[in-house]
């Protein structure tokens, strides 16, 4: 089992949500917290990059679920950015990846976000 690493890069209208290692029962708190957080500080437009991921379980795939509904009735969105390997099998098998918005990459996700946030702007800050 390899501990979940989280990184998160906020940008004037969006934050990135690194993810590596195991998304599972035991280290999904610690990535709800983090959605927590953001939405609270106003990021409401969302993308995490999973391509770090080594092993997702059903909760890490419901906590994501759960991170794209809390974006949609925010205003926002939650965009997953390098879905691969057994993660996208996982999302393809449970019909979920109609659900979740995807790119191959962060870059290609960072064009889905608005210009501008609302509110004081802040220059992008790695945390």
């Amino acid at each position: 089992m390899t501990k979940l690493s989280i990184q998160v890069t906020q940008y004037r209208a969006c934050a990135v949500i690194s993810v590596a290692g195991d998304l599972d029962k035991v280290s999904a708190p610690q990535l709800e917290q983090t959605l927590t957080d953001l939405l609270a500080d106003g990021h409401v437009h969302l993308i995490a990059d999973v391509s770090g991921l080594d092993f997702c379980d059903s909760t890490g795939v419901w906590l994501l679920l759960s991170g794209l509904r809390r974006t949609f009735e925010a205003g926002g969105w939650l965009r997953l950015a390098g879905v691969r390997g057994f993660l996208q099998r996982l999302l393809e098998l449970t019909r979920l990846s109609d659900a979740f918005p995807t790119d191959l990459t962060v870059a290609d996700s960072l064009r889905h976000a608005p210009t501008r946030r609302s509110g004081p702007a802040s220059p992008p800050t790695a945390v």
